[in-house]
């Protein structure tokens, strides 16, 4: 069994209207891989009949669906912390030098489950709030069960050990 190219360039352009994430050639068996779950739930035998299912009808929640098993839900705590060390150790003090609104709202755009925007948060209650000003982390996702993970706040000890510095998780 495997993905006919005319279901693989409809899913890529679909998926990239939707959601602005690349498929390019190549990426085929990820396709494959992540939707025929989808196809099996739906009771058809593969992904090429549910792409086939999904051109006749438009349904919008299944078209949901397949962007949603196709996002790489990546994230941890301090991810590539060289941007974390930037912005703690350049960004916010010369935004507190030069701002005098004393208020920082920043926007963690494809926040996954959520570790992301925590750790932005972690950081504005050390550097800037002691300071008075006050601050807010503004968390989006593409994926509905993402959002609801990172409303939930609830971390397994795998996910707290990738990247969270002992003294933060108290």
């Amino acid at each position: 069994m495997s993905l006919s190219a005319a279901a693989f360039a409809w899913v890529s352009t679909v998926v990239h209207r939707e959601s602005a994430i690349v498929l390019p050639p190549g990426k085929e068996y990820l396709v494959e891989s992540r939707l025929t779950p989808l196809a099996r739930d739906r009771g058809l035998p593969d992904v090429d009949t549910l792409v086939a299912r999904l051109q006749a009808t438009h349904d919008p929640a299944a078209i949901t669906a397949v962007v949603e098993a196709l996002t790489t839900n990546e994230t941890s705590w301090f991810r590539d912390g060289r941007p974390f060390d930037v912005l703690r150790r350049t960004v916010l003090p010369e935004l507190v030098a030069a701002t005098p609104r004393r208020r920082l709202n920043i926007w963690s755009a494809a926040c996954s489950s959520g570790q992301e925007p925590y750790t932005l948060a972690m950081l504005l209650a050390e550097e800037v709030v002691p300071l008075g000003w006050t601050a807010e982390v503004l968390a989006t996702d593409i994926s509905q069960a993402m959002l609801e993970r990172t409303r939930e706040a609830t971390y397994g000890q795998l996910e707290i050990g990738r990247g969270l510095p002992a003294p933060m998780l108290v």
